[in-house]
């Protein structure tokens, strides 16, 4: 697992944000893109090269804050 790895998973749940926003998803749908980038995180934590927790850490709290200012937007 690289960094870039898990910056791609970083980068695919902030479009698919963006994109759920900006086509009016509710706050399941958007939950629902959090928990398959939460997946996404768990393949690669239990693969042969796993990174440090704290880099999972640090990717785990990214994509909480997206979500955040996603849902603060919907509700604005």
């Amino acid at each position: 697992m690289t960094t870039s790895n898990l910056k791609t998973i970083v980068l695919d749940f902030g479009a698919a944000l963006l994109n759920g926003v900006r086509s009016g998803a509710d706050e399941a749908g958007l939950a629902k893109m959090r928990d398959q980038a939460f997946d996404r995180l768990r393949e690669f934590k239990e693969g042969p090269a796993a990174p440090a927790l704290e880099e999972i850490f640090d990717v785990s709290c990214e994509i909480g804050r997206k979500l955040d200012m996603a849902s603060m937007e919907m509700a604005a």
